[in-house]
């Protein structure tokens, strides 16, 4: 009794929300009885093990190709009866099912409760900014060379997805959760971008983010993280050196404006896309120390000039053509469009 009592309300259960096993299963049981039922009825030319599916798909979904049909009495009769009715509507309900699974699915996608643990090599953006995330994202699209996997983008106190054309949607309650970022697949992510509305959500993300470091205690991705103010980045620096801290420029290009006319629209061009901008490229890791002249001509040969490197600690600018530049450095440079790192013979630009 106890597991007819569970059988019972399991089906009442399944009955109540009209799920798939409700549907298929009184879709099942209805094809059975429309087949004894025509069996009864002496349709023996409908019910065939290669004619009855044929013969029963097509009257439900009302094409009746007039190919097959009953052709007793009884026959008719089950068919006006029972079948009609019953199989239209269930088929009606099979329809109605599969619209509200991909309308529920593309509901779930749009406010941000999808999770994308298939993603690699894509790029996370945490926070949403209206136009200047905007902005953000279109200058990330522009570069198909490192944005080729797709945008996740990861925030709180946002309904829906504001791209959804263009960015898959992770809606988190606190940037200080960190298990919620599992699901952006922020462990194989290769760039990951803290943009958020004030320093306090962007130093909570960062350090959520680096929960997700193994042993080695960085994360797999480049993490750029965007502050106002100089402490909070260098409490991010101290924490973390590898995390990328940027600031606003603001005070700085007003006051290089000043002194050099025209420096800011110079400083605006480097970085914005379209035109000669700024790019970077690495120097292979077992490459042996490179002639900063030799670099600096093989980049003129590739019609871009190369303006600096940094291999730790700060950037090195301008560099002397004596310097030497180790492996797995990376390299500066304006050109029109990126460069592919295969077009150097790194030998032969190795100091002498």
């Amino acid at each position: 009794m106890y597991v007819l009592g569970r059988l019972v309300r399991s089906l009442r259960l399944h009955v109540r929300r009209v799920s798939w096993a409700a549907v298929l299963a009184a879709l099942a049981l209805h094809m059975a009885a429309t087949w004894l039922l025509l069996a009864w009825a002496g349709e023996a030319k409908l019910i065939g093990w290669d004619a009855y599916p044929y013969w029963y798909m097509t009257t439900a979904t009302t094409i009746g190709y007039g190919d097959l049909s009953p052709g007793t009495t009884a026959g008719r009769y089950v068919v006006a009866l029972f079948v009609m009715p019953g199989a239209v509507a269930l088929f009606a309900s099979v329809l109605a099912k599969a619209s509200a699974t991909l309308l529920n699915f593309w509901k779930r996608h749009q406010v941000g409760k999808m999770r994308y643990d298939d993603m690699q090599g894509h790029t996370v953006l945490i926070g949403w900014r209206g136009n200047e995330s905007a902005r953000l994202v279109d200058l990330l699209l522009s570069d198909r060379n490192t944005d080729n996997e797709g945008i996740v983008l990861v925030a709180r106190g946002v309904n829906e997805n504001p791209l959804p054309e263009h960015l898959r949607f992770v809606a988190i309650e606190s940037y200080a959760d960190s298990e919620s970022y599992a699901r952006a697949s922020i462990a194989l992510a290769a760039r990951i971008i803290v943009h958020t509305g004030n320093d306090d959500q962007s130093l909570a993300a960062v350090f959520a983010v680096m929960a997700h470091a193994p042993a080695t205690g960085r994360v797999r991705a480049h993490v750029v993280a965007h502050f106002e103010t100089e402490t909070v980045a260098r409490l991010v620096r101290n924490h973390y050196p590898h995390v990328e801290c940027t600031r606003p420029l603001h005070v700085d290009v007003i006051a290089r404006a000043a002194q050099d006319a025209g420096s800011s629209l110079v400083a605006g061009q480097w970085l914005c896309s379209g035109g000669a901008t700024q790019f970077s490229l690495q120097v292979p890791d077992d490459a042996t120390a490179l002639d900063a002249g030799r670099l600096a001509a093989a980049f003129r040969a590739q019609s871009a000039l190369w303006i600096g490197y940094r291999d730790a600690g700060e950037p090195v600018l301008n560099p002397r053509d004596a310097t030497r530049v180790p492996g797995g450095a990376l390299l500066y440079y304006l050109a029109d469009e990126r460069i592919d790192g295969a077009q150097f013979v790194w030998p032969s630009l190795a100091a002498g």
